[in-house]
């Protein structure tokens, strides 16, 4: 997530929809919209507290003034400045020593905004955000690892919220592009093809939006010819996909082998999705065994999908003695709305919101990021989008 709320002064209507799209690839939340400095001064001077990155249009020379009353009054907060490209060097002189950090000319080049909204991130962002990227894998397949992977993301990314991406590192018939109903041009099988070039800018561009803050990373849905890969090919997207969100959720096939191994070394955190059932416990023990005793006690959990506390033999404190992991969670089992959202190729919460599984995800989330939910302001808005509404323009809906 981009590091500063952003807040839009002065912009033309017919600049305000590109504006929003690009800052929304960026994952930065534009907070207010207002049609002059004058209004954004008066409305913004009573919350210093909280820098913002001020992007102000500038349609006639001689608008430094502009600039001036922003940065006088909102001090320390940085300015991007649009302009028009035909301003002479002058002009920009003026403007930067009337306080512009940078300065974009228009019309619109996607690549430099970027790389101005980059470099005031750098000089001016928040403190350092921890990033994680976690791993969510099946102890054998049909575990519902893919599903929890959706929602997961999902839910970081809305409720809590986090810049999130989620990645299928699958090399044969990934299942996210279909269960999101997604046409991703560029699939994981791409990138490891050419992963002499790939970087972490190529990377971000190819990933695919699904929310203001969820992008996805799918595998290819097709066979491909792509069957083996070095791991630390893998690894290196991974390395890659962990600069560019705060939470990052791999869907890995179920199964051990060398490259899963790499792959989970290179996570902070680790799902192993399991059933109520004898062969699935048997293979939970199977992966445990697997990895080193330190990664177990510290970052392996156990989650039990289509939880049923009533099965008999296979209450928590009984699967907790078989499985031997105090690190033991539950997912509830509600088939109906996981087919239902499967089948609209939609995550639960846009699905049905109401279903006890979301609960047990966001208690998940909880208790492995140590995230927590951030406090429900009146009516769904916070003290300073009523107020933004009073002085300018009403919040953009991004």
């Amino acid at each position: 997530m981009y590091p500063l709320p952003v807040v839009l002064v002065g912009i033309e209507d017919s600049l305000l929809p590109p504006l929003r799209r690009e800052f929304a690839a960026l994952v930065a939340e534009i907070e207010s919209e207002f049609g002059s400095a004058s209004a954004a001064a008066d409305c913004l001077r009573r919350s210093k507290g909280q820098p913002r990155l001020l992007v102000i249009q500038l349609s006639e020379v001689g608008q430094e003034s502009a600039v001036l009353k922003l940065s006088s009054t909102l001090r320390g907060w940085p300015i991007l400045a649009l302009v028009s490209d035909s301003d002479s060097a002058s002009e920009l002189l003026r403007l930067n020593r009337a306080g512009a950090s940078q300065i974009v000319p228009l019309p619109l080049d996607r690549d430099d905004l970027h790389r101005a909204a980059a470099m005031v991130g750098v000089q001016f962002g928040a403190g350092h955000v921890e990033k994680h990227v976690v791993a969510v894998t099946g102890a054998a397949g049909g575990a519902g690892a893919t599903t929890l992977s959706i929602n997961l993301a999902h839910e970081v990314s809305s409720q809590f919220p986090r810049s999130t991406i989620l990645a299928e590192m699958s090399l044969q018939l990934g299942a996210l592009a279909s269960m999101l109903d997604l046409q991703p041009k560029v699939t994981l099988p791409h990138l490891l093809r050419e992963i002499h070039r790939v970087d972490d800018y190529l990377l971000e561009r190819t990933l695919v939006p699904v929310t203001e803050r969820l992008r996805v990373l799918a595998a290819a849905q097709e066979l491909h010819s792509l069957s083996q890969v070095a791991p630390d090919h893998l690894v290196r997207i991974v390395e890659y996909l962990r600069k560019l969100a705060d939470i990052t959720i791999l869907d890995l096939p179920a199964g051990v082998d060398e490259t899963q191994l790499e792959l989970l070394h290179a996570c902070d955190q680790i799902l192993l999705v399991g059933l109520q059932t004898v062969p699935s416990i048997r293979a939970i023990k199977m992966f445990s065994d697997s990895l080193p005793r330190e990664r177990v006690d510290n970052s392996l959990w156990v989650v039990i999908n289509r939880y049923n506390p009533s099965l008999k033999g296979f209450g928590m404190g009984e699967l907790q003695q078989m499985i031997g992991s105090p690190r033991l969670l539950t997912i509830a089992n509600d088939y109906h709305s996981v087919n239902q959202a499967v089948n609209r190729g939609r995550p639960l919460r846009v699905v049905t919101p109401e279903t006890p599984i979301l609960r047990d995800i966001d208690r998940l989330i909880q208790q492995v990021l140590g995230l927590e939910l951030p406090a429900t302001s009146v009516n769904g808005n916070g003290i300073f989008r009523r107020m933004f509404r009073s002085f300018g323009k009403t919040p953009a809906q991004v």
